[in-house]
Protein backbone atom coordinates (compact mmCIF):
# COMPACT_ATOMS: atom_id res chain seq x y z
CA UNK A 1 0.00 0.00 0.00
CA UNK A 2 1.02 3.79 -1.26
CA UNK A 3 2.07 6.08 1.82
CA UNK A 4 0.81 8.63 0.25
CA UNK A 5 -2.30 8.31 -2.25
CA UNK A 6 -3.79 11.30 -4.60
CA UNK A 7 -6.69 10.24 -6.83
CA UNK A 8 -8.24 12.49 -9.41
CA UNK A 9 -7.06 15.87 -7.26
CA UNK A 10 -8.33 19.03 -8.66
CA UNK A 11 -7.88 22.70 -7.22
CA UNK A 12 -8.36 26.37 -8.88
CA UNK A 13 -6.84 29.77 -7.79
CA UNK A 14 -10.11 31.17 -7.68
CA UNK A 15 -11.70 30.77 -11.39
CA UNK A 16 -7.51 29.59 -12.77
CA UNK A 17 -7.45 25.73 -13.13
CA UNK A 18 -4.24 24.65 -11.37
CA UNK A 19 -4.55 21.03 -11.02
CA UNK A 20 -6.99 18.94 -13.28
CA UNK A 21 -7.59 15.33 -11.95
CA UNK A 22 -3.74 14.48 -10.99
CA UNK A 23 -2.93 10.96 -9.28
CA UNK A 24 0.17 9.83 -7.64
CA UNK A 25 1.51 7.38 -5.34
CA UNK A 26 4.30 7.45 -3.11
CA UNK A 27 5.64 4.78 -0.98
CA UNK A 28 7.19 4.61 2.21
CA UNK A 29 10.90 5.10 2.18
CA UNK A 30 11.06 6.66 -1.52
CA UNK A 31 12.26 9.32 -2.97
CA UNK A 32 9.80 10.38 -5.69
CA UNK A 33 11.01 13.22 -7.82
CA UNK A 34 8.03 15.52 -9.40
CA UNK A 35 9.27 17.46 -12.19
CA UNK A 36 8.05 19.47 -15.05
CA UNK A 37 8.03 22.99 -16.53
CA UNK A 38 7.49 26.12 -14.63
CA UNK A 39 3.88 26.08 -14.03
CA UNK A 40 3.00 22.28 -14.31
CA UNK A 41 1.36 22.18 -10.93
CA UNK A 42 4.56 20.92 -9.23
CA UNK A 43 4.16 23.47 -6.01
CA UNK A 44 0.53 23.29 -5.92
CA UNK A 45 0.52 19.46 -5.56
CA UNK A 46 2.70 19.92 -2.53
CA UNK A 47 0.19 22.70 -0.73
CA UNK A 48 -2.30 20.68 -1.30
CA UNK A 49 -1.11 17.71 0.38
CA UNK A 50 0.12 20.07 3.23
CA UNK A 51 -3.19 21.84 3.52
CA UNK A 52 -2.80 25.01 2.18
CA UNK A 53 -4.44 24.63 -0.66
CA UNK A 54 -8.03 22.89 -0.93
CA UNK A 55 -8.87 20.49 -3.05
CA UNK A 56 -12.32 20.98 -5.07
CA UNK A 57 -12.62 17.06 -5.53
CA UNK A 58 -10.78 13.99 -5.63
CA UNK A 59 -8.56 12.51 -2.45
CA UNK A 60 -5.70 12.62 -0.68
CA UNK A 61 -4.89 9.60 1.90
CA UNK A 62 -2.00 8.83 4.11
CA UNK A 63 -0.96 5.78 5.97
CA UNK A 64 -4.84 4.90 5.18
CA UNK A 65 -6.16 8.52 6.44
CA UNK A 66 -8.00 11.27 4.09
CA UNK A 67 -6.26 13.97 4.75
CA UNK A 68 -8.57 16.43 2.89
CA UNK A 69 -10.70 17.91 5.64
CA UNK A 70 -7.88 18.47 8.06
CA UNK A 71 -5.51 21.89 8.81
CA UNK A 72 -1.87 22.50 7.79
CA UNK A 73 -0.97 21.11 11.50
CA UNK A 74 -3.31 18.63 11.95
CA UNK A 75 -1.35 17.60 8.74
CA UNK A 76 2.22 18.28 10.38
CA UNK A 77 1.39 16.37 13.33
CA UNK A 78 0.84 13.01 11.23
CA UNK A 79 4.22 13.11 9.90
CA UNK A 80 4.08 15.46 6.90
CA UNK A 81 6.49 18.05 6.61
CA UNK A 82 6.59 20.40 3.60
CA UNK A 83 9.77 22.50 3.09
CA UNK A 84 8.57 25.58 0.40
CA UNK A 85 10.71 27.07 -2.10
CA UNK A 86 12.04 30.20 -0.78
CA UNK A 87 13.03 28.71 2.31
CA UNK A 88 10.35 30.88 4.61
CA UNK A 89 12.85 31.55 7.83
CA UNK A 90 12.65 33.58 10.78
CA UNK A 91 15.56 36.05 9.35
CA UNK A 92 15.43 38.19 12.87
CA UNK A 93 16.08 34.91 14.68
CA UNK A 94 18.86 32.71 15.43
CA UNK A 95 19.61 29.35 13.64
CA UNK A 96 18.82 27.94 17.55
CA UNK A 97 15.28 29.21 17.64
CA UNK A 98 14.71 28.29 13.60
CA UNK A 99 15.17 25.10 13.99
CA UNK A 100 13.45 24.74 17.82
CA UNK A 101 10.36 26.45 15.96
CA UNK A 102 10.34 23.15 13.78
CA UNK A 103 10.33 20.96 16.80
CA UNK A 104 7.92 22.75 18.91
CA UNK A 105 5.50 19.91 18.76
CA UNK A 106 7.99 17.10 19.96
CA UNK A 107 8.63 16.13 23.92
CA UNK A 108 11.82 17.91 25.00
CA UNK A 109 14.23 14.34 24.63
CA UNK A 110 12.82 14.05 21.15
CA UNK A 111 13.69 17.55 20.03
CA UNK A 112 17.08 17.20 22.30
CA UNK A 113 17.68 14.03 19.70
CA UNK A 114 16.26 15.43 16.15
CA UNK A 115 18.71 18.59 17.11
CA UNK A 116 22.05 16.34 17.25
CA UNK A 117 20.45 14.45 13.84
CA UNK A 118 20.14 17.83 12.54
CA UNK A 119 23.31 19.18 13.66
CA UNK A 120 25.20 16.07 12.06
CA UNK A 121 23.96 16.24 8.45
CA UNK A 122 24.67 20.09 8.79
CA UNK A 123 27.83 21.03 10.84
CA UNK A 124 27.62 24.10 9.59
CA UNK A 125 24.40 24.86 11.42
CA UNK A 126 25.45 23.92 15.02
CA UNK A 127 29.00 26.28 14.11
CA UNK A 128 26.09 28.93 13.23
CA UNK A 129 23.95 28.41 16.13
CA UNK A 130 23.69 31.69 17.42
CA UNK A 131 23.85 33.55 14.00
CA UNK A 132 20.66 35.33 12.89
CA UNK A 133 19.09 33.66 10.14
CA UNK A 134 19.26 36.17 7.66
CA UNK A 135 22.63 36.53 7.56
CA UNK A 136 23.72 33.23 6.56
CA UNK A 137 24.46 32.39 2.84
CA UNK A 138 22.03 31.09 0.51
CA UNK A 139 23.17 27.84 1.21
CA UNK A 140 23.12 27.91 4.62
CA UNK A 141 19.57 29.39 4.78
CA UNK A 142 18.99 25.75 2.64
CA UNK A 143 20.08 23.78 5.12
CA UNK A 144 18.61 25.99 7.80
CA UNK A 145 15.44 25.55 6.02
CA UNK A 146 15.50 21.58 5.67
CA UNK A 147 16.61 20.95 9.49
CA UNK A 148 14.03 22.86 10.89
CA UNK A 149 11.61 20.12 8.39
CA UNK A 150 13.18 17.75 9.98
CA UNK A 151 12.98 19.19 13.23
CA UNK A 152 9.36 18.18 12.98
CA UNK A 153 9.93 14.28 12.92
CA UNK A 154 8.52 13.46 9.14
CA UNK A 155 7.69 10.08 8.23
CA UNK A 156 6.82 12.25 4.75
CA UNK A 157 9.20 14.99 4.00
CA UNK A 158 8.15 17.34 1.22
CA UNK A 159 11.26 19.97 -0.44
CA UNK A 160 10.18 22.51 -2.76
CA UNK A 161 13.08 23.58 -5.18
CA UNK A 162 15.87 22.39 -2.50
CA UNK A 163 18.80 23.52 -4.98
CA UNK A 164 17.44 26.90 -6.37
CA UNK A 165 19.59 29.71 -6.78
CA UNK A 166 22.64 27.35 -5.10
CA UNK A 167 25.73 27.65 -6.62
CA UNK A 168 26.78 24.68 -8.20
CA UNK A 169 29.05 22.91 -5.49
CA UNK A 170 26.26 23.28 -3.19
CA UNK A 171 23.93 21.83 -5.32
CA UNK A 172 25.73 18.35 -5.07
CA UNK A 173 25.89 18.66 -1.80
CA UNK A 174 22.08 19.37 -1.23
CA UNK A 175 21.02 16.24 -3.39
CA UNK A 176 23.57 14.00 -1.07
CA UNK A 177 22.11 15.21 2.05
CA UNK A 178 18.84 14.32 0.70
CA UNK A 179 19.77 10.74 -0.43
CA UNK A 180 21.13 10.61 3.54
CA UNK A 181 17.59 11.89 5.19
CA UNK A 182 15.95 9.18 2.82
CA UNK A 183 18.65 6.60 3.89
CA UNK A 184 17.31 7.37 7.99
CA UNK A 185 13.84 5.89 6.09
CA UNK A 186 12.50 9.16 5.61
CA UNK A 187 10.19 9.28 2.77
CA UNK A 188 10.72 12.00 0.34
CA UNK A 189 8.91 14.04 -2.26
CA UNK A 190 10.95 15.85 -4.57
CA UNK A 191 9.98 18.77 -6.53
CA UNK A 192 12.98 19.96 -8.80
CA UNK A 193 14.01 22.37 -10.98
CA UNK A 194 17.17 20.57 -12.10
CA UNK A 195 15.66 17.48 -13.56
CA UNK A 196 18.73 15.32 -14.04
CA UNK A 197 20.00 15.68 -10.33
CA UNK A 198 16.17 14.96 -9.51
CA UNK A 199 15.52 11.32 -11.34
CA UNK A 200 19.26 10.26 -10.61
CA UNK A 201 18.74 10.52 -7.05
CA UNK A 202 15.21 9.19 -7.03
CA UNK A 203 13.57 5.70 -7.32
CA UNK A 204 10.53 7.08 -9.38
CA UNK A 205 9.95 9.85 -11.28
CA UNK A 206 6.51 11.81 -11.83
CA UNK A 207 6.23 14.34 -14.87
CA UNK A 208 3.46 17.02 -14.56
CA UNK A 209 2.53 19.43 -18.15
CA UNK A 210 -0.02 22.00 -17.70
CA UNK A 211 -1.51 20.61 -14.08
CA UNK A 212 -1.94 16.56 -15.36
CA UNK A 213 0.92 14.08 -14.53
CA UNK A 214 1.76 13.37 -18.16
CA UNK A 215 3.95 10.09 -17.22
CA UNK A 216 5.09 8.33 -14.12
CA UNK A 217 7.62 5.41 -13.92
CA UNK A 218 10.89 4.21 -12.41
CA UNK A 219 13.24 7.01 -12.63
CA UNK A 220 15.56 5.28 -14.59
CA UNK A 221 13.29 4.22 -17.18
CA UNK A 222 12.15 7.97 -17.56
CA UNK A 223 15.94 8.82 -17.93
CA UNK A 224 16.75 6.38 -20.42
CA UNK A 225 13.57 6.83 -22.62
CA UNK A 226 14.47 9.17 -25.22
CA UNK A 227 11.01 10.27 -26.40
CA UNK A 228 10.37 11.56 -22.60
CA UNK A 229 13.92 13.11 -22.47
CA UNK A 230 12.87 15.35 -25.27
CA UNK A 231 9.33 16.01 -24.49
CA UNK A 232 9.01 16.13 -21.11
CA UNK A 233 12.47 16.84 -19.16
CA UNK A 234 14.62 19.25 -21.85
CA UNK A 235 17.22 16.62 -21.54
Amino acid sequence: MAMLRLEEVRVAYGKVQALWGVSLEVGESEIVALVGANGAGKTTTLKTVSGLLRAQSGSIVFEGERLDALSPGEIVRRGIVHVPEGRKLFPEMTVFDNLLMGGYLAAPLARRQRLDRVFAVFPRLQERMRQLAGTLSGGEQQMLAIGRGLMAGPRLLMLDEPSLGLAPILVEEMFRVVGEINRDRVTVLLVEQNTQHALALAHRGVVMESGRVAIAGRSRDLLADETVRKAYLGL
